[in-house]
């Protein structure tokens, strides 16, 4: 871990050119945990986080974005593993705007439509005449690359949309994702984006199931401005039968909530009011009701920012959550700050939840952090120490160190 950090500080004599950006995170922990039933847990992990880009999308069409982590344990007993890591995504860009295409290869992510997805293949998008955008992947799903091998994994959508400029742009989509040859999920969706007068939005999507043949979700959303206050109201619908997908794919973790015939609406509004350029307001109500077990909720929030010259800010939020079951009967008080005195910096986080009723024996939950740093060579290194304590029914004092180094190479 040290060579690999001594070769990131030393890439600027190594290497020429502006076309290549690193951008290093080293992480050294240290933390305690008492669990109910392993009390006494300790561990002393390193994490590096690297992301590689090489290429200016400006002036050259190939270019390379890359992006993982690695975890090495110097001596604990909480994790199973020494040391573990992923490559996130990597994959060539190819981008010719006289062409008005976009293509790719290796892993990447899709955010389109109805896809979530980590893809191990191919991508391609194009604009063409009238306003439509047609982009289509296919390949395997790295989320399954662990589930039994990857013989018979793949997956395939895509995406067509229409618009007009500062009008609106809807969408038609579709995915379907296979594990060992079965057909896991089968997706299609639509989503829309519209301008109404007064700078007045509507934004919003549906998934339909097609494996189970239902509506898996809603999500749709308004955005009022009324001068220096902006009004979001919202609501979502999910239902779990055909949202969480019954089968052994370790993409959905949560896939034993299918079958319970549950759903889950919520719906609200938050509010944001910007006083002048240092003091912001923020208000939140979600309602949440479930169709069975677990009751209906209520959450309100109040939040107030002010903001001190240009990175500095103080914060305070008050919650509160009144709900049928014991757990969603809570008050939330959280405070922040930070304070930049370059080359200098401060922070701090702070959270108390007081339960109408107790937990596992406890009736309050605390988090606490504090943080300082200091920025070198232009803020190109920036280095970090952080305190943390948590104590909740779940976890028993819970402490938590970390040193952390950012380092920026290239443009």
């Amino acid at each position: 871990m040290a060579v690999c950090f001594f070769l990131v500080l030393a890439l600027p004599g190594l290497v020429s050119g502006t076309q290549l950006r690193l951008t290093s995170d080293t992480l050294l922990q240290s933390f305690k945990r008492d669990l109910p039933d392993a009390p006494g847990q300790k561990a002393l992990p390193v994490y590096q986080y690297l992301q590689i880009d090489y290429g200016d999308r400006e002036d050259a069409n190939l270019t390379f974005h890359g992006y993982g982590w690695m975890r090495v344990n110097l001596g604990d007993d909480y994790f199973e593993e020494t040391t573990t890591g992923e490559i996130l995504y990597g994959y060539l860009e190819y981008d010719s705007p006289t062409l008005d295409f976009v293509g790719r290869l290796g892993r990447f992510y899709v955010f389109e439509g109805v896809a979530n997805e980590v893809v191990d293949g191919l991508y391609g998008r194009s604009q063409l005449p009238h306003g439509l955008t047609l982009s289509a992947y296919a390949g395997q799903p790295a989320a399954l690359s662990s589930t039994n091998g990857r013989r018979g994994d793949y997956v395939f959508g895509g995406r067509i949309s229409q618009h007009r400029t500062s009008l609106y742009e809807v969408g038609l989509s579709y995915k379907t994702l296979a594990n060992d040859g079965g057909n896991d999920e089968h997706f299609a969706g639509f989503d829309s984006f519209v301008f109404l007068p007064g700078r007045v939005s509507l934004q919003g999507s549906s998934v339909y199931n097609l494996k189970t043949d239902g509506w898996a979700e809603h999500f749709y959303e308004l955005r009022l401005p009324l001068g220096p206050l902006e009004v979001r109201p919202f609501y979502q619908k999910y239902r779990f039968d055909d949202f969480f997908i019954e089968t052994d794919s370790s993409a959905f973790p949560f896939r034993f909530l299918a079958g319970t015939g549950n759903t889950l609406e919520v719906m609200g509004a938050e509010a944001f009011l910007y006083v002048d350029e240092r003091l912001e307001l923020a208000g939140v109500y979600k309602h949440y009701e479930y169709g069975k077990r677990f009751g209906d909720a209520d959450y309100y929030s109040l939040i107030a920012t002010w903001k001190m010259k240009i990175l500095s800010q103080v914060g305070i939020e008050l919650g509160r959550m009144d709900g049928d079951q014991a757990r969603d009967r809570f008050s939330l008080a959280r405070g922040y700050f930070y304070w930049d005195m370059r080359p200098w910096f401060v922070t701090g986080d702070a959270i108390l939840v007081d339960y109408d009723r107790a937990i596992f024996g406890k009736d309050q939950a605390w988090f606490a952090s504090l943080g300082f740093g200091q920025g070198f060579m232009g803020d190109r290194l920036k280095l970090k120490f952080s305190l943390d304590y948590s104590d909740d029914p779940y976890l028993d004092n819970n402490f938590r160190t970390t040193l952390a180094a950012h380092y920026l190479f290239g443009n």
